[in-house]
């Protein structure tokens, strides 16, 4: 499992349970195999310890149907008490990659989607000031890359390298696998990771173990969005 701009977020309630797979700030709740588990007819909102591990075993279950199909990152959302339980008994504690604290069960998934994104990026980002101090040494020294194109030509399988891309910025369509040029297309869907050719190029730099950082949008608008600094080293 590596950290990806496709991931879980898994909502932890007294209540019910939910479980989202996430593009980036776009939630999807899954209602399937179980989800959403809500709370047995007859338990009290307020479990005591042995109910509550109970309840975190048969979610974690029903997460593992998915999880064993798809090992994608897990951010955990939930009150102290009800991650607590979680964390005790899930097989898949190596899976998560973030944790938000509070009862977000009401919240809607768009309001969720930005409060989890945030989390995602933090996780998978270097520090945004630093990064773009590097940008700024790297142009300086021509090793730089600049626009979906040739960045998407440059990439190395296994070079850590640092890519810098607007948050929010996305182009329909898909990397070739001759040339690597993106390929563009108005008739994919967006919400599947492999049909954004700039998540394509984000997945391939986090699976050479490299780093990236979503800059605000605008910031990057004189170098068409996304930049990958290929003369970059990794931090100690």
């Amino acid at each position: 499992m590596h950290l990806s701009t496709h991931y879980y977020t898994l909502v932890l309630g007294a209540r019910t349970n939910k479980l989202h797979e996430a593009f980036r700030d776009d939630l999807i709740e899954v209602e399937n195999q179980g989800f959403p588990v809500e709370t047995p007819a007859g338990i009290p909102p307020s479990f005591d310890h042995d109910q509550l591990l109970e309840l975190a075993r048969t979610v974690d279950s029903c997460f593992s149907h998915y999880y064993e199909f798809d090992p994608l990152g897990l951010v955990v959302v939930g009150e102290r008490e009800m991650q607590s339980a979680f964390l005790a008994v899930t097989a898949h504690e190596g899976a998560v990659i973030g944790r938000i604290e509070g009862d977000y069960t009401a919240t809607s998934v768009r309001d969720l989607g930005q409060i989890v994104w945030s989390v995602v990026k933090t996780a998978m980002s270097g520090v945004l000031d630093m990064a773009m101090l590097d940008l700024e040494a790297s142009a300086e020294r021509g090793q730089i890359a600049c626009g979906l194109e040739s960045v998407a030509r440059l990439l190395n399988a296994g070079v850590q390298t640092t890519l810098l891309v607007e948050d929010g910025y996305h182009m329909i369509g898909r990397i070739s696998g001759t040339n690597r040029s993106p390929i563009i297309s108005p008739d994919v869907d967006v919400r599947e990771t492999m049909d954004d050719a700039v998540d394509v190029v984000i997945e391939r730099v986090l699976e050479s173990g490299g780093n990236v950082v979503f800059t605000p949008g605008g910031s990057l608008e004189d170098r068409n969005r996304i930049v990958l600094l290929s003369g970059s080293e990794e931090r100690s």
